[in-house]
């Protein structure tokens, strides 16, 4: 049985979101064709349907509502799942590729034509990874929040209801207005729901180990762009990022702290995903401007990013006009001032909807 759900949890959050990602590789380049950059696209779409489709659910479904959430939710994973794998077989059996992008361009290429210098530093980096997941799996760390985002979370496949129960009591309480778009506690009672696994240990266990290495990917992504005249000086980069990590504990506050002790928390997912991935998308868009793919996964990032907090839409469209800007001044182009605003949208409504249902507008 233990096996079953393991392996459940490696199809729901490994294989199906990565294949998710793929609906994007015929729109991408071939050295963006890999298999990070894939689940990274895979988390942002899916993130961008949480929220899609459950702030309905969560605004006018009052009883069985977690039950609606997964109905609908899951089915719709698997088939952009689906098509995303058949889309890309397809794809490359069309044009003789290989499977995943070059030969020697993705992760299985990582370690061609490496010098000593780099094997170690890479082999030091992944070592401080495996270290960093093994102390997130065995000594779990707690705090308060707990006793409302990890409640929040089991109180959605007990009670099977969102956001009308109230966690420190376990009574019926109205919506709570204020986290009731903030759909990532739902979303990993979700994933504990289709593998079958409570909610606190997908939470304080499972979370750690998919979100440590997937921020990490994305530092990866970021640093083949910023050293790609240099790579031997990207295995330093990422080493050097992995110390910070271990080392940024200096307050509660740090997103380091966040990453490595509060990982399962929505805070988290702003920090070290959501914004490391707008950064991310802009250092792809400076060099592809005219690929629309990069500006549409920035307008589902945007919204993607009010799974964790409204905050985190705020922010994420903030670096999105500001970042624009900038580079819209650089290449001397107003339409990029324009397609960042275009990205921008999707956040504008979810801002909107918030401010209309703390000011009652709903009528809940």
């Amino acid at each position: 049985m233990i096996i079953l759900k393991i392996l459940c949890l490696i199809f729901w959050l490994l294989i199906v979101p990565g294949c998710m990602g793929l609906l994007c590789f015929s729109f991408l380049e071939k050295r963006h064709r890999t298999p990070g950059a894939a689940l990274i696209a895979g988390y942002m779409l899916q993130f961008g349907l949480v929220e899609l489709i459950g702030i309905p659910i969560v605004i006018y479904v009052v009883y069985n509502g977690f039950r609606t959430f997964v109905y609908l939710l899951t089915p719709v994973f698997l088939l952009l799942g689906g098509l995303g794998a058949l889309l890309f077989f397809r794809g490359r059996k069309r044009e003789g590729l290989p499977v995943f992008g070059s030969a020697g361009k993705g992760l299985g290429g990582l370690f061609q034509d490496m010098s000593l210098e780099g094997k170690v530093l890479w082999g030091l980096f992944l070592a401080l990874v495996l270290f960093q997941m093994y102390m997130a799996f065995t000594r779990a760390s707690f705090d308060g929040d707990d006793a409302y985002y990890g409640v929040q979370a089991l109180t959605a496949q007990q009670v099977d209801t969102l956001y009308r129960v109230n966690p420190y009591t376990g009574r019926s309480a109205p919506l709570d207005v204020r986290h009731a778009l903030a759909l990532f506690p739902i979303w990993e009672a979700w994933a504990g729901k289709v593998s079958g696994i409570h909610a606190t240990i997908i939470c304080h266990s499972v979370v750690p180990l998919v979100f440590i290495p997937l921020t990490y990917l994305i530092y990866y992504e970021i640093g083949k762009t910023l050293f790609a005249g240099k790579r031997r000086v990207l295995p330093m980069f990422m080493l050097l990022l992995g110390l910070w990590q271990v080392f940024g504990n200096i307050s509660l506050y740090t997103t380091e702290t966040f990453f490595l002790t509060r990982t399962w928390q929505g805070k988290s997912f702003a920090g070290n995903f959501v914004i490391p991935a707008v950064i991310w998308i802009f250092l792809q868009l400076y060099e592809e401007e005219k690929r629309l793919i990069w500006w549409v996964l920035l307008g589902v990032l945007n919204l993607a990013g009010g799974a964790s907090s409204s905050l985190a839409v705020l922010l994420s469209c903030l670096m999105t006009v500001g970042f624009g800007f900038l580079y819209a001044v650089s290449k001397r182009k107003f339409m990029i001032l324009f397609k960042a605003g275009l990205s921008c949208v999707c956040g504008g409504v979810y801002v909107l909807i918030y401010l209309l249902l703390t000011r009652g507008f709903f009528g809940v």
